[in-house]
């Protein structure tokens, strides 16, 4: 029976973690910008080996006799804790990403979690097993069996549902059109410093400017990052990024990777620059043009047929 447990324990932990990094692109990037924020290694292919080795561990795991997913499943949980030792001791605000997106910053939590199920492998490799389960069982243990398995598939539904609701929330376009500043809406004064420590000002937007608004974190503002750095504008752009206090890696590499596209601000909440260009959600995407938006956007589908700014 421990034996038992212990592998359908596993195989559910296992399975959860697989399907939120795999069923969508925003779960497997974090989940690889985690590993590069942690050691300096090929992220996308530890990621790609991390995620091979817990399909592993399932299949192995449910052939009965066999100790091959124990041993593989302590390997991949000994790895897990080792990944956390070394954020805390490091002290690197790296956010746990172990079943796909969201997740709170790696601390003694995640240690403890990921060291009882290493313990659960290691019990239950030592547990004597039979060599099949086909041998007759009791009413009540078939109850059991039965209700670890649908508690099983439940964690995985419900993982599933929150990653589904949170992908609709973030792509949710009539609320976020909402939000946006109008055209023909005219930038008041601000005053920001660069990464550069320059000042950036309404003067600088004295001919065609694009100034994009992105957040750490933000699924969204990933993919239109990433569009951009693919096809960078032709006119003067200026990136402002929502920094998050609790994340330097995770801001850092952000404005890095919009430095790219020219000059990058990072800001704070409730940054006076947000109200003076009229920004209330993430991403935004403005075309100005002597301090007055042309278009406004979250995507760069939103400026197909829209005027862009002109010399």
């Amino acid at each position: 029976m421990l034996d038992l447990f212990a592998r359908l324990l596993l195989i559910a932990v296992f399975l959860a973690a697989l399907a939120g990094k795999a069923r969508s692109r925003q779960g497997f990037a974090e989940f690889r910008d985690s590993i590069a924020a942690l050691v300096p290694l090929p992220a996308t292919v530890i990621a790609v080996l991390v995620l091979a080795g817990e399909a592993l561990a399932v299949v192995l795991l449910a052939v009965p006799g066999t100790l091959f997913g124990y041993g593989l499943a302590a390997v991949l949980l000994a790895a897990f804790c080792g990944a956390v030792l070394l954020a805390v001791t490091a002290r690197k605000s790296v956010r746990c990403r172990c079943f796909g997106a969201g997740g709170d910053v790696l601390g003694p939590k995640h240690l403890v979690r990921n060291g009882m199920l290493l313990a659960v492998a290691a019990l239950g490799a030592f547990v004597p097993s039979p060599a099949s389960w086909e041998e007759p069982l009791t009413l009540l243990t078939i109850a059991v069996v039965l209700l670890a398995v649908v508690v099983a598939l439940h964690v995985l539904f419900t993982f599933g549902l929150v990653a589904r609701v949170r992908e609709l929330q973030e792509n949710t376009v009539p609320k976020r059109e909402s939000n946006l500043p109008r055209p023909g809406a005219v930038v008041r004064p601000f005053t920001v410093l660069d990464t550069d420590g320059l000042p950036f000002t309404e003067a600088d937007l004295d001919g065609p400017v694009q100034v994009g608004f992105f957040s750490v974190g933000c699924g969204p503002c990933r993919t239109l990052t990433d569009a951009l750095v693919a096809s960078p504008p032709a006119t003067r752009f200026v990136s402002v990024v929502d920094g998050d206090a609790s994340d330097p890696e995770g801001t850092a590499r952000l404005a890095e990777k919009v430095s790219a596209l020219g000059r990058v601000a990072v800001v704070g909440t409730d940054d006076p620059v947000l109200s003076a260009f009229g920004v209330m959600a993430y991403p935004t995407l403005l075309h100005t043009h002597g301090g007055v938006v042309t278009a406004s956007g979250i995507k760069l589908d939103d400026f197909a047929g829209a005027p862009a700014p002109v010399a």
